[in-house]
Order: structure tokens, then C-alpha cells, then sequence
């Protein structure tokens, strides 16, 4: 046995008393459904042209909607493609390309048929339990306009096959339009790199299919990607490759400094995190007041409950 494997291989040692009263005063409760007095700032309607370009679209809807791929009869809960295109997720196609009306109905007949091939709607909570184990990625608390915060955090990695991390993400994202109030469409992610190293990226290779699925089938769901603690060398190579990044995609880049002030520096790629959300819905390890602690034992029945709530 290596030394690095021995280490992981020790059993960790007992908490101190002091961290067992610190830990006594976390909330691990998550925060699935959006509190009835939360502020939300619905996605603006359609414009004339956006508008002209959904109408188009929904003329078409029967085309789009024929000689989809069959689903296997495994007992597994089936893509009801009727009730998902509807004209709000049209729009944020349309949206995404511009509106060009061609594109988007292009874009929508490949969602619908990942749909019913990949079937995210079929994923569920006991099949991702061992990724779910460590919380690296978990839907938790809603930003100051009503949008689902996903928290990610690379050091927690605790698996290796890249077909369940790309499961992982793609519950991930579910869970979050699960959780949308009425008129909200997107999601803030927050990403804490404070501890990132090089041995915990993943692999080229999965980073691109992570980035397809997410561009492809997801379309007009990003807000904003707040970045915490980023190291310098984080930083330096986001510089480098910043003048080839999409300005749209740019834009909704950002790093915090949670271990200083927060972030508003010179740069106005840093920025305070407590302008996106407010502290009291924002855990305490990235700036905020609320002391949240993920436990899975806790966390796992109110994901159960929000994915047999969706199939009713």
C-alpha cells in the first residue's frame, strides 16, 4: 500500500470537543423549495422577434414531436416530451440562438430525442447515492432573485467513473429546474476552487462531454458562476484563455474572495458574493450567515420527496 493510499485508508480521528459543539450548531436541512416570501425576478418575456420565432416553432410542435426514440419498458418513469415543450423552455432556445427559429427547432428536436436516449428523467436519487455521498455537488438555497444555488466543490471528489459524474450533473441540473419557483429559468452556481489541485480535474475528455450536455440541453439556464477562493495560478490561466471565451459566457464569470473582504477589488472580475445572494440563504463557507453542514442522511429523503413529487 502506497503512503498516499494509507492515508486515505486511516480511519479519521474523533472530533474534538469543541468541533463536536461547533458542529452541533450547523443546520443540515437543506433547501429545496423556495421560502413563499422569497423575492423572484422572473426571465423577461419575449420579444416581437422572439416571439414570431416561437409561434413558428409551436406550428411545427407535431413534427417535433414525431418518431421519437422509444424508451425501454424497464419500469422506469417515461419522458412525457408533450408536457416538456412548452413555450417557456421554446423561448430559452430561441433565446440561446438569437432567435433564429430554425436553430432553435433544430436544438429542441436533439434535446428531445437525448431525452428519451440519455433519460435524465429516469435517474434517480438511489441510482446516484455514492456520488451524492461526499456533497460535492448539491442544490441548496436560492440566490437574492429566486434562482436554485448548485454549490460545487472539486476537493470532494470521491469517484471515478466518468459516466456517473455525467449522471451527477445531469441530476443535478434536474433537480434544480425542480426546485425553479413559477417564471424563474436559471441557476447560480457556486464553485469553491479554494483547495483545487491538478490531480483532482477531470480528464479533458469528460470536461468536454460535460460542457456539450450542458450547452446542448440546457440552454439559457446559467446565470452567473461564482467563483470562491480561486488560487493565483487559477486565476493566471483564466486570464489566458478569457479573451477566447464567448462574451456572454464571459460575463456570467466571476471570482470571490471569501477569505478576504469578499471580493469587490479593482478587477471587475471579483465581486461580492453577498450582491447575489443574501446572507441568510447563503452558506457560511462561501460568505454567508447561514450554517449549513451537508450530511447525506439528511439531505437525501428532501431529494426523494422533490423527485416523486415531480413524477405526479
Amino acid at each position: 500500500m502506497s503512503f498516499i493510499s494509507s492515508l486515505w485508508a486511516r480511519k479519521a480521528p474523533e472530533p474534538t470537543p469543541a468541533e463536536k459543539e461547533l458542529e452541533a450548531t450547523y443546520e443540515t436541512m437543506p433547501r429545496l423549495v423556495a421560502p413563499v416570501d422569497l423575492p423572484v425576478d422572473p426571465t423577461p418575456g419575449p420579444t416581437g422577434g422572439e416571439q414570431l420565432a416561437i409561434d413558428a416553432i409551436v406550428q411545427q410542435r407535431g413534427d417535433l414531436l414525431a418518431d421519437l426514440p422509444a424508451e425501454p419498458a424497464d419500469g422506469s418513469p417515461r419522458f412525457d416530451a408533450d408536457k416538456w415543450l412548452d413555450e417557456q423552455r421554446i423561448l430559452l432556445y430561441v433565446r440561446a440562438n438569437k432567435g433564429d427559429e430554425e436553430q432553435a427547432r433544430v436544438r429542441l428536436r436533439n434535446t428531445l430525442h437525448w431525452h428519451c436516449t440519455y433519460r435524465p428523467h429516469a435517474i434517480t436519487p438511489a441510482s446516484m447515492r455514492n456520488e451524492g455521498a461526499s456533497g460535492k455537488q448539491y442544490v441548496n438555497g436560492f440566490d437574492r432573485s429566486g434562482r436554485p444555488l448548485i454549490y460545487m466543490y472539486s476537493h470532494r471528489q470521491n469517484t471515478k467513473d466518468a459516466k456517473d459524474h455525467l449522471r451527477w450533473v445531469v441530476y443535478t441540473m434536474e433537480q434544480a429546474i425542480r426546485s425553479m419557483p413559477v417564471g424563474v429559468t436559471k441557476v447560480t452556481m457556486i464553485i469553491d476552487v479554494s483547495k483545487y489541485s491538478m490531480s483532482q480535474a477531470v480528464p479533458l475528455s469528460t470536461a468536454r462531454e460535460f460542457l456539450h450536455v450542458l450547452e446542448s440541453h440546457y440552454p439559457e439556464r446559467l446565470h452567473k458562476a461564482l467563483v470562491l477562493g480561486p488560487p493565483s495560478y487559477f486565476v493566471m490561466f483564466y486570464r489566458i484563455v478569457s479573451p477566447f471565451i464567448d462574451p456572454v459566457t464571459k460575463a456570467k464569470i466571476a471570482f470571490v474572495d471569501v477569505a478576504g473582504d469578499r471580493g469587490k477589488r479593482a478587477d471587475d472580475t471579483w465581486v461580492d458574493i453577498l450582491d447575489f445572494v443574501a446572507p441568510e440563504q447563503l452558506q457560511a463557507d462561501a460568505g454567508g450567515s447561514w450554517n449549513f453542514a451537508y450530511k447525506q442522511e439528511a439531505y437525501w429523503p428532501e431529494l426523494e420527496r422533490s423527485y416523486q413529487e415531480s413524477l405526479a
